[in-house]
């Protein structure tokens, strides 16, 4: 059984919230999963108990341009789980790649680098995709 780690989309139209996850290569998007490893909201939202200051509405001024408000991407993931998971010989997709590379999760050289990856660090520690 093809194991692949991908998105799984949930959320409303215009408004995706993902999960990653584990799951046969052969199940559907939506699909049940083997495991759950974590979530990724692609949309910049204010951090959890920010206070917009009344200094942000004034017409005319982008708040964030003047520092006063940070939108955050956000994401969580189950880094043991994931490492196990690849360890495991399941195959990360393009998105989940991309997204492991920036997270720290993968670093270059690994087995799934592609172009877009960023070049090979200086430092001679295998990765996870490393055997």
């Amino acid at each position: 059984m093809p194991v692949r780690i991908r998105l799984a989309r949930h959320g409303h139209k215009k408004s995706p919230f993902y999960h990653i996850v584990a799951i046969n290569s052969k199940r559907p998007r939506e699909g049940r999963p083997l495991e759950t490893l974590g979530t990724y909201d692609p949309i910049p939202r204010l951090r959890e108990g920010v206070v917009v200051p009344p200094a942000a509405n004034v017409f005319g001024v982008d708040p964030e341009a003047a520092g006063l408000v940070k939108k955050e991407k956000k994401i969580e993931w189950n880094v043991e789980r994931i490492r196990w998971w690849l360890g495991t010989g399941a195959q990360p997709t393009r998105s989940v790649v991309k997204l492991l590379e920036r997270g720290g999760v993968l670093t270059t050289p690994h087995k799934w680098q592609h172009l877009w990856s960023p070049p090979p660090s200086s430092s001679s520690t295998p990765s996870v995709g490393q055997q």
